[in-house]
């Protein structure tokens, strides 16, 4: 439904209710900064059923790059706000509620000024995510599902509660 496999996905719940450890997967990938011309900062992402993607990220002018890529925020942005869009679509999908359309949009104000040294700052106080829905459901269905993408989300998650960060330097 709306490119969502349902049975697929209710394969893989079932799955999880009687072995949770299925559910758990393991996210790695390298990345190397690049001291030529260009985009700073380069990623090749694996994919389960594709050619692998390359990511790369530059800061923009002020910030000391040439802004020949995306910041390393608007990947941030995005992939938060895929994931809402995308578990949106999921949970519409398992409630059997066909999308027609759905775009999502999202907005942040970034101070660079705690970046550069120069403030304290947070450098992002809010991120605003927003989905327009086209579908044949009330407002009340549509709300409803949103809640579900709001307690579901990973990005959701990730944005509303600290998440263990290690930083290290490697060999």
């Amino acid at each position: 439904m709306h490119n969502v496999n349902v049975d697929a996905l209710t394969k893989t719940i079932t799955q999880g209710e009687s072995d949770p450890s299925s559910l758990v997967q393991e996210v790695s990938f390298d990345g190397e900064w690049r001291s030529e011309q260009g985009p700073q900062f380069t990623t090749t992402i694996p994919v389960p059923n594709g050619e692998p993607f390359i990511f790369e990220a530059d800061f923009p002018p002020p910030m000391g790059g040439t802004g020949s890529a995306p910041n390393p925020l608007a990947y941030c942005f995005w992939g938060g706000l895929a994931c809402y869009a995308m578990t949106f679509a999921q949970e519409a999908a398992l409630r059997g509620v066909a999308l027609r359309g759905l775009r999502a949009h999202a907005t942040a104000e970034v101070d660079m000024s705690r970046a550069l040294g120069v403030s304290d700052n947070p450098p992002v106080e809010r991120i605003d995510w927003t989905l327009d829905v086209d579908a044949d459901a009330d407002a009340t269905t549509l709300d409803a599902i949103k809640a579900t993408a709001d307690e579901h989300c990973p990005g959701v998650y990730c944005l509303r509660n600290p998440v263990e960060l290690r930083t290290q330097l490697g060999a």
